[in-house]
């Protein structure tokens, strides 16, 4: 006798799969990259990712992970706890759960090498910059070794300050455009809430690059699969 679990996975699978994996794959793609991001930890870039079986109980996702010139066809399985009980209740958990994975984690800034290092070293800039000041670096370069002065004697000659500030100003210019452009088009395009996009701001704006490139694979996920249904 089957179980009433069972029973439960079956009905998704003949009633409503078809319905909720085609809509999911057409309207949501988004969703389904973070999700796939989520529970993959090795920090791979994933491609061409589709929803492929649903039940009750859980939803397979498939991608593509590439190292080099070598890509394999790999799945994660995204568990429903309680079971989901329709198409409309299915498509509203996933999208949530989907909105929750895209937000920005405070903890990228310390935990992943990248951006640790792209902070350490916006913050020596602008130490540098707004608080020792010319005469300050100066001072702070002739308790040096010797090697170090002549370093930044013989690639900066004097103009070691100037090269200092205007990193420092442009890297701030730079994050901020970056910041502005990917708090829109998560917006726009992944329809996240007006905070989850303040957070994404905030943090791009220190480190630039790398949570940038985190989003970029939520905002083009929509305008990519748009391009191959047109």
């Amino acid at each position: 006798m089957l179980s009433e679990q069972t029973i439960k996975e079956e009905k998704m699978d003949s009633d409503s799969s078809s319905i909720i994996i085609k809509d999911l794959n057409e309207k949501h793609p988004n969703i389904l990259v973070a999700l796939v991001v989520a529970n993959i930890k090795n920090g791979a870039t994933p491609t061409q990712i589709n929803a492929r079986k649903i039940t009750a109980n859980t939803l397979t996702i498939s991608y593509v992970e590439c190292e080099g010139t070598m890509c394999a066809l790999n799945s994660v399985d995204v568990a429903f706890n309680p079971p989901i009980k329709s198409a409309d209740d299915a498509i509203d958990r996933i999208v949530t759960d989907g909105k929750i994975a895209m937000e920005a984690q405070c903890t990228w800034l310390v935990t992943e090498p990248l951006p640790l290092v792209i902070l350490a070293v916006t913050a020596a800039l602008g130490y540098t910059t707004l608080v020792l000041g010319e005469d300050g670096l100066q001072s702070a370069i002739q308790s040096w070794p010797l090697i170090g002065q002549k370093i930044i004697s013989t690639i900066f000659g004097s103009y070691f300050f100037g090269v200092v500030r205007a990193s420092f100003y442009f890297a701030i210019v730079a994050h901020a455009a970056e910041a502005i452009y990917i708090a829109i088009m998560l917006r726009k395009r992944a329809s996240l809430g007006y905070l989850v996009c303040l957070k994404w701001f905030a943090l791009i704006c220190f480190v630039g690059y790398p949570l940038t490139k985190k989003a970029v694979l939520y905002t083009n996920a929509n305008e990519s699969k748009e391009d191959k249904l047109d």
